[in-house]
């Protein structure tokens, strides 16, 4: 685009200098005064604010399982609330009804790039079931007890494949289906410091599946039962963000008044409202908008890794004032061509991200919709590296976000 304004500028001024008949033709056609580009830096940022607890229980597709005591710690929660009762006996075409069950065991499929720590772990199972109110996290918490413990498995994080086998009792999911009571699982590492990546949906199906036997017969195909809740009067949405979820024990510290966090655990998101003189959005050029963040060094989590922060273009009218609403609402900011950058936690100073074509877009927004941008880690949920930034209430100004711009003020024509 700088280019091609950049030739408009040069054959304009050509014509300019030609000597055309008709005398009066050229200041027709010729700006009057010649324009300049411009560059300015500004603090443009009248509203940002950080909101944690992304991304909402049931639309991630990975699980974080972590025993990182100095950073993290999580558990995971399974429900399986109609298990298959019946079955059809090898050859005979009828069905009978499950007394026993052999072979039981969770098969949990794993994202090996989540993986972290060099010595062995166990991965628990316990029976979270109760009538109590089980939607209350201190309630399900208080059930990850000795007593309670149907199976477990030691493995080394970093050397396990993409699917994990846990064995559990073949007594308590006997007496599940005797019952005909729900199996609700609670997953926990112990004995060292590891991280496993479970992917918990697939497709907006639960991947995690309980198999069994139906009988002691090894001829039987075994059963296999995916995740599935059913809470009284629940939405869809509420029934599917409590087939698969993770509680939180010890997550990322709170972001404090002047400063903006992306990701972490559970993930936060930044949001960024924008006041731009009109002169600019509206009557010019612009031919290079960047973004200027003054990172702070964080050493949480993974903070020697690169990760990625994805811009989001909030999409809802000044009348929703509800910042998570806001946030839920805001489109991916690929789709307005916003590069994703990458940078590392531990990292500190200036940092610039592309937002020209957000910038541009802002003279066509109706003059309801803020001008705004917001921002969240990729792997968001699934990964506990936070990114953060010095927030429009730092006490240096030199420290706050700010717009940095370059634009072309639109040309008054001479009349003859």
């Amino acid at each position: 685009m700088l280019l091609l304004t950049l030739c408009a500028v040069v054959l304009s001024a050509a014509a300019c200098g030609e000597s055309l008949d008709g005398g009066a033709a050229c200041p027709a056609l010729c700006p009057s005064p010649s324009q300049e580009f411009r560059d300015t830096t500004f603090e443009a940022v009248v509203q940002d604010t950080s909101v944690s607890g992304f991304p909402t229980l049931g639309l991630s597709t990975l699980m974080l399982l972590a025993n990182r005591p100095d950073t993290v710690v999580t558990r995971g929660v399974l429900r399986f609330d109609v298990l298959a009762t019946s079955f059809y006996p090898n050859g005979t075409g009828a069905l009978d009804s499950i007394t026993t069950v052999d072979s039981v065991y969770l098969r949990l499929p794993l994202d090996t790039t989540g993986r972290r720590g060099t010595a062995p772990v166990t991965l628990e199972v316990f029976d979270v079931d109760t009538t109590a109110s089980d939607s209350v996290t201190a309630v399900v918490s208080s059930l990850f007890r000795a007593d309670r413990r149907i199976g477990s498995i030691t493995v080394i994080p970093s050397l396990t494949s993409d699917t994990l086998r846990v064995p559990i009792s073949r007594t308590v999911v006997q007496q599940k289906i005797a019952g005909k009571k729900p199996l609700r699982v609670g997953l926990r590492l112990s004995g060292g410091a590891g991280q496993l990546r479970l992917v918990a949906f697939t497709f907006s199906t639960g991947a995690p599946t309980l198999r069994y036997d139906a009988s002691t017969d090894t001829t039987y195909s075994p059963i296999t039962v995916a995740t599935n809740t059913s809470i009284a009067n629940a939405t869809v949405d509420v029934n599917l963000a409590y087939q698969v979820y993770t509680i939180v024990d010890k997550g990322s510290p709170a972001a404090g008044p002047d400063a903006l966090v992306v990701g972490g655990y559970p993930a936060y998101r930044s949001y960024l409202r924008f006041a731009v003189p009109r002169r600019i959005t509206d009557s010019s050029t612009i031919v290079r908008a960047e973004l200027l963040l003054t990172q702070r060094r964080s050493t949480f989590a993974n903070a020697a890794d690169s990760v990625a922060i994805v811009a989001l273009v909030p999409t809802t009218t000044g009348a929703v004032v509800d910042m998570r609403r806001i946030l839920d609402l805001s489109a991916d900011g690929m789709f307005a061509s916003i590069d994703t950058t990458r940078l590392v936690p531990r990292d500190s100073g200036l940092k610039a991200i592309n937002v020209l074509t957000l910038a541009r877009s802002w003279a066509l927004l109706p003059t309801d919709v803020p001008r705004a941008l917001a921002f969240r880690i990729n792997r968001e949920g699934a990964q506990p590296s936070e990114l953060r930034f010095f927030s429009s209430k730092a006490t240096q100004s030199s420290l706050r976000p700010r717009l940095r711009i370059t634009y072309l003020p639109r040309a008054d024509f001479a009349l003859p």
